[in-house]
């Protein structure tokens, strides 16, 4: 069985320059937690995921951040981060390009099932946009995988 076969065709998106506000507004519209960010031709960009919005309550680089953590430099935990101050325009002033993950994993839609699965384990990933010559035709995540082998074994219809 091929990711073209499963994949889910009608994929919602962010542009990278659209801001938290409209992210947020997307994520509880359809009830994601995870978008692909493309441009105006579907080339694909980045991922960003409701975790990704977090980083907005850093006070530094995400970067900066992960490396400052494995010092003893660093000692600001979770409970910390969620009593950080934001201004109130933050959610118009970040953009999806501030927070995205550019690190993209995507599938091409004729590799296999079992391909997705493997990229998914490798990665530690969930759910992944599906390529076709660079350009976003699909979105495919580990349930889209378990429904398929379901039906695929009569389990169920």
């Amino acid at each position: 069985m091929f990711v073209k076969d499963i994949m889910k065709k009608n994929v919602i998106t962010i542009g990278k320059d659209e801001n938290v506000i409209q992210l947020i507004a997307k994520f509880r519209k359809y009830n994601y937690h995870t978008l692909p960010v493309v441009d105006e031709n579907k080339k694909i960009l980045g991922v960003i995921s409701s975790e990704d919005i977090m980083k907005v309550f850093l006070p530094h680089n995400p970067a900066l951040d992960n490396l400052l953590k494995t010092t003893h430099l660093c000692k600001m935990g979770e409970e910390d981060l969620l009593k950080t101050e934001l201004p109130k325009d933050i959610g118009a002033s970040v953009k999806v390009s501030d927070l995205m993950n550019t690190n993209v994993i995507a599938v091409e839609e004729d590799k296999t099932i079992a391909d997705a699965r493997k990229l998914m384990t490798l990665h530690d990933i969930e759910r992944m946009p599906v390529a076709k010559d660079g350009l976003l035709v699909g979105f495919i995540t580990i349930f889209d995988i378990i429904i398929a082998l379901f039906k695929e074994r009569g389990i169920i219809v």
